[in-house]
């Protein structure tokens, strides 16, 4: 992807876009947008349609006590823009910890770690919403969803990428039946391309 397409530039936080769905306008994390498009209008503007946006989110401590909050947050996210822009390529990546800081000891500067028991919680629900078919009524779902599973205890944090992985470490348990298929980053933009290619002319320099 050209740099000049992409908003915020890189290495920078601003400027974003602020993108208006049906409900709300909001700044969006990431957006591509198509060569020719006039960015000066593109709050309200029908070429928004054409731009492929990403949310970055993270929770990395009292995963339990949020995880309804913020999954509907992130429902939500989706269906403000796909409501009003059926065609829109959407991606998210969640990053979670295999092990959550501990609250109360980072308010005292420390770091501790606690085990979060419901990874397989989070992978079960990022999946729901993962891989939107267009031609079904699904715009809650995002054409593609990375969920980042990182263990930041380690020296150099360790990403997953398969259930295997996670059996292995006891992350999650041996008889679990989630699937990591398509929720990991190896192939997150090559797909986000790929689905926007499908439904647009490309002009979108790749």
């Amino acid at each position: 992807i050209s740099p000049q397409l992409i908003y915020p530039p890189l290495d920078n936080t601003k400027p974003e876009l602020k993108i208006t769905g049906l409900l709300k306008a909001k700044c969006q994390d990431v957006c591509i947008i198509p060569d020719n498009l006039n960015i000066k209008n593109i709050s309200q503007s029908n070429d928004s349609e054409k731009i492929i946006i990403i949310n970055v989110r993270s929770q990395l401590s009292s995963m339990a006590k949020n995880i309804d909050t913020l999954y509907e947050r992130t429902f939500a996210e989706s269906l403000n823009l796909h409501l009003k822009y059926p065609k829109q390529c959407l991606g998210e990546v969640y990053l979670i910890p295999t092990h959550e800081y501990c609250s109360k000891a980072i308010k005292q500067n420390q770091i501790k770690f606690n085990q979060f028991h419901k990874i397989d919680d989070y992978i079960h629900k990022f999946q729901l919403i993962n891989n939107r078919d267009l031609s079904k009524k699904e715009e809650y779902k995002y054409e593609r969803v990375c969920l980042l599973i990182v263990d930041f205890r380690q020296k150099q944090p360790k990403i997953y990428s398969t259930i295997e992985e996670l059996k292995k470490d006891k992350i999650i348990d041996k008889n679990s039946t989630v699937s990591m298929d398509g929720l990991t980053f190896d192939n997150f933009a090559s797909d986000l391309l790929k689905i926007y290619k499908q439904r647009f002319e490309c002009s979108i320099k790749c």
